[in-house]
């Protein structure tokens, strides 16, 4: 349960993302969303596929839980 947290931690402490200078309120939304979309699909894409090669158990959510 721990791993896709770090990844998120990671991806957090060494990447600056362009909303975080962003004034406007609508802007800063629409920026953080893209790049939520984009760090989801990277972790779905390559990352976990790492972690089962490497027989590291992780657990997602299901789809929709908030």
């Amino acid at each position: 349960m721990l791993y896709p947290r770090l990844l998120a931690a990671a991806e957090r402490a060494w990447h600056t993302a362009e909303w975080e200078t962003i004034v406007s309120q609508t802007k800063f939304d629409r920026a953080r969303r893209a790049d939520w979309i984009e760090f989801a699909a990277a972790i779905g894409r390559r990352e976990l596929r790492r972690l089962d090669q490497h027989r590291i158990h992780y657990r997602l959510p299901r789809p929709g839980v908030q």
